[in-house]
């Protein structure tokens, strides 16, 4: 019986569903066999399986690379393919900026049941005080879907692109001694706190500027050292100054009045480790601070205020180093022995977790001290796009006559 030999080639670029998904690389008929010599997958994300007939044959590493180093050969009908597993359609990311040894990372978090599983890369890896920050966050384009990360420092705002380097497009100087150590955004603009009566505020894509004045109560503005916070969520501004003051500023920014809530509860130690508000997997939504005495959540919607003594003895720290990692659940970086709390508010008493030097999964420094005591977090949830990968498959097909 004749043989017929044949050498193929397979190119295959293309995009993939975060559904979990089969690609076909390479099928032999009932009178087909065939010797892979060479794959090459590349861009493929993580947890992807190579497949003949039901085997696993390899698995790509964590950077999505896949590469078969020896000969594969398949059997009459045989089918070769490529198993993508299902992604979420949202995970967090986030950019770590300390002026310590600890540098910028970037932070990526695939879901809830990954909190405590970070994949963390270092951007930098080494101490310089102009890469630290007192407030941060991270901004989805509206119509590319880009994701950049925001930090302000001193007054100035800089802007990184996912790989960390900076991206020179965006220049917002903020010389009002008051709005130098404390920002947030909606989404669409940016917003700091100017003075007692004016809200400074920036449409992030487009660079304009539409500061407003306020009435009623003054707004807080926040301190460097020792500072607190400014957030925003559902249409308002929250300020508070210091970690032991017991006033937090609430601006609605619609009509732009302000309204002052006091509360002792409010003070959580002379520093604040940081604020960001969560939102649960119930859709209910708390306002949290982390400092060096105790920490409380805030039901922005119940207006309910619960103070609790899970303190991180914290001290000398400049900036905010809070976010929401993932639904209902604070990250709040500290600078006591290089910290990270969790806090979960997905339960009807919220969880908290603190860890710290040499177990911080956080952290990618293993000396205590590499945080510095000036550091943010600009970070949240946002949009994952399809996965776009490339593939190379070559071999010899062989076919009996």
């Amino acid at each position: 019986m004749a043989e017929q030999v044949k050498v193929f080639k397979n190119v295959i670029d293309q995009v993939v569903p975060v559904t979990a998904t089969d690609v076909v690389l390479h099928t032999t008929s009932s009178t087909q066999r065939a010797v892979l010599r060479d794959l090459d997958c590349i861009n493929l994300g993580a947890g992807v399986t190579l497949d003949l007939d039901g085997r696993t044959m390899n698995t790509g590493t964590s950077l999505g690379n896949l590469e078969r180093t020896k000969s594969l050969i398949m059997d009459v009908s045989s089918t070769l393919k490529l198993k993508f597993p299902a992604r979420a359609s949202t995970a967090f990311k986030g950019m770590f900026f300390s002026g310590g040894a600890e540098g910028i990372n970037s932070i990526y978090v695939e879901s809830a049941a990954d909190v405590l599983k970070p994949t963390v890369t270092s951007i930098t890896n080494a101490a310089n005080v102009a890469d630290a920050g007192s407030a941060g966050f991270v901004h989805e384009h509206s119509t590319t879907g880009v994701i950049t990360f925001y930090r302000i420092k001193d007054g100035m705002v800089f802007v990184h692109n996912e790989d960390g380097t900076l991206n020179n497009s965006f220049d917002w100087t903020i010389s009002i001694a008051a709005a130098k150590y404390a920002m947030c955004s909606d989404g669409t603009y940016m917003y700091c706190v100017k003075s007692a009566t004016l809200i400074g505020r920036r449409h992030i894509e487009t660079g304009v500027d539409s500061d407003f004045t306020v009435t009623g109560a003054s707004m807080v503005t926040v301190a460097d050292n020792q500072g607190s916070y400014m957030v925003h969520h559902n249409g308002k501004l929250y300020s508070k100054n210091s970690g032991g003051n017991t006033n937090v500023s609430t601006c609605t920014i619609s009509t732009g009045v302000v309204t002052l809530k006091t509360d002792n509860k409010f003070n959580v130690g002379s520093y604040s480790d940081g604020a960001t508000v969560v939102t649960n997997t119930s859709n209910v939504s708390f306002l949290i601070e982390q400092g060096g005495s105790g920490w409380y959540y805030w039901n922005l919607s119940t207006d309910a205020l619960i103070y609790l003594a899970n303190g991180t003895n914290t001290s000398t720290e400049y900036g905010n180093g809070a976010c929401e990692v993932a639904a209902g659940i604070a990250l709040i970086f500290g600078e006591q022995n290089d910290r990270a709390t969790i806090i979960d508010t997905n339960f009807s008493t919220p969880t908290w977790s603190t860890f710290v030097f040499p177990n911080n999964p956080y952290a990618l420094h293993q000396t205590v001290g590499q945080f510095s005591n000036r550091f943010t977090i600009a970070g949240g949830v946002v949009n994952i796009p399809a996965r776009s990968y490339s593939a190379y498959v070559a071999g010899i097909d062989i076919t009996e006559d």
